[in-house]
C-alpha cells in the first residue's frame, strides 16, 4: 500500500504518478476537504496531523499491510515560522514523532526535506551534498534538520527537495498558475533575478521520488538530495515558463535581488544548491532536467 500524508502540490503530483503506474493501493490525505481533487473518491480521506485521533484512525486503515508512506505533512511558510515558531514545531517535530510512532510498521517512509537544512552555499563553492554539514539560516531550515534526524533514527530516508514549482493540481493556484496566467495575458511579471536555487519540476520530482521508493531501503543511505542539474533564479525559471507555454519571454523582466526585502521577513540564502550525483547514480540516470 502507498499512503501519501499531507497532499499538496508535491504529493498531488505524487498520487497522480502512482495511478498513472497503475498502483491500485493508494491512499492520500488532506486535512483539507476542500483540497481533495474531483473524482478521487475512496483514494483520498482528510486527516489533520496535529490530532490524535486522526492518525490513530488512519493507522488502523492501514494496518495489515506492506506500506511505503511518502510523508509531505509540514508548516513550511518560511515567514510564518519566523514569527510562529512553535505552531511550527507542532507540525514540523511533534506531530512528526507521533506520526511514526503510530506507523513504526510501515517498509519504507520517504520524508519531504528541504534543500535549506544546507543553509547557504559560498560564492563560486561545490553543490552541496547528502554528506556535507548542515547549518540552516533560518528557523524552516532548523526545523527540518531536527525532523530529519528523528526520520533517519527511525530507519527512514530524508529527501532533501529542491525549490519545485508547475502547474497546480489542486483547486487552490500554485506559482506556476499565477506566471503564466499572466503572461498568457500579455501582463508583464517582475522575477527576482537573484537568489540562485536548484529546482525541479512536480511532474519531474514525483517520477523521481516513485523511482527511489522502489529500492531496498538501505540503498538511499538515509538521505537523497532531489533536484535538477543546473541552478536558476526565478527570473531565469519565469522566462521558462514562458518558453512552456509559448508566451512572450520579454514579459519576464528582472528584478534585483536587492528588492527580495519587500517580499520576505525571514532570511533567505542568496545561493543554496545541491549536487545531484547520488540520486542520478542510485537511479541508474545521467541527466536530470528541471521539466518546467
Amino acid at each position: 500500500m502507498n499512503l501519501i500524508v499531507g497532499t499538496g502540490f508535491a504529493g498531488s503530483y505524487v498520487y497522480r504518478a502512482l495511478k498513472k503506474a497503475g498502483k491500485e493501493d493508494v491512499l492520500a490525505t488532506v486535512r483539507d476537504p476542500g483540497m481533495i481533487p474531483a473524482g478521487s473518491g475512496a483514494d483520498f480521506t482528510v486527516c489533520d496531523v496535529t490530532d490524535p485521533r486522526d492518525i490513530a484512525s488512519l493507522a488502523a486503515r492501514c494496518s495489515g499491510r506492506p506500506l511505503t508512506v511518502f510523508y509531505f505533512a509540514a508548516c513550511h511558510n518560511v515567514d510564518y515560522l519566523y514569527t510562529h515558531p512553535d505552531e511550527g514545531r507542532a507540525v514540523n517535530l511533534s506531530a512528526l514523532e507521533a506520526f511514526l510512532d503510530a506507523f513504526e510498521g510501515a517498509e519504507k517512509l520517504f520524508f519531504a526535506s528541504t534543500d535549506c537544512v544546507y543553509g547557504e552555499n559560498a560564492p563560486l563553492s561545490p553543490k552541496f551534498r547528502e554528506t556535507d554539514a548542515t547549518r540552516p539560516i533560518n528557523e524552516y531550515g532548523r526545523q527540518k534538520k531536527e525532523a530529519e534526524q528523528i526520520v533517519r533514527d527511525c530507519g527512514f530516508t530524508a529527501v532533501r527537495f529542491s525549490y519545485m514549482l508547475g502547474p497546480s493540481l489542486l483547486p487552490k493556484k500554485h506559482f506556476y498558475d499565477t506566471i503564466a496566467g499572466k503572461l498568457m495575458q500579455g501582463e508583464p511579471v517582475e522575477l527576482l533575478d537573484g537568489m540562485v536555487r536548484s529546482a525541479l519540476s512536480y511532474g519531474t520530482a514525483a517520477a523521481l521520488l516513485i523511482k527511489l521508493s522502489e529500492l531496498p531501503p538501505e540503498k538511499t543511505g538515509g538521505t537523497v538530495n532531489l533536484c535538477s542539474d543546473g541552478e536558476y533564479t526565478k527570473y531565469e525559471l519565469g522566462r521558462m515558463i514562458a518558453a512552456r507555454i509559448g508566451a512572450d519571454g520579454a514579459l519576464v523582466r528582472p528584478l534585483p535581488e536587492s528588492e527580495g526585502s519587500r517580499f520576505f521577513t525571514e532570511r533567505r540564502a542568496s545561493r543554496l544548491v545541491m549536487d545531484n550525483t547520488k540520486l542520478k547514480t542510485l537511479l541508474d540516470i545521467k541527466e536530470i532536467l528541471p521539466g518546467v
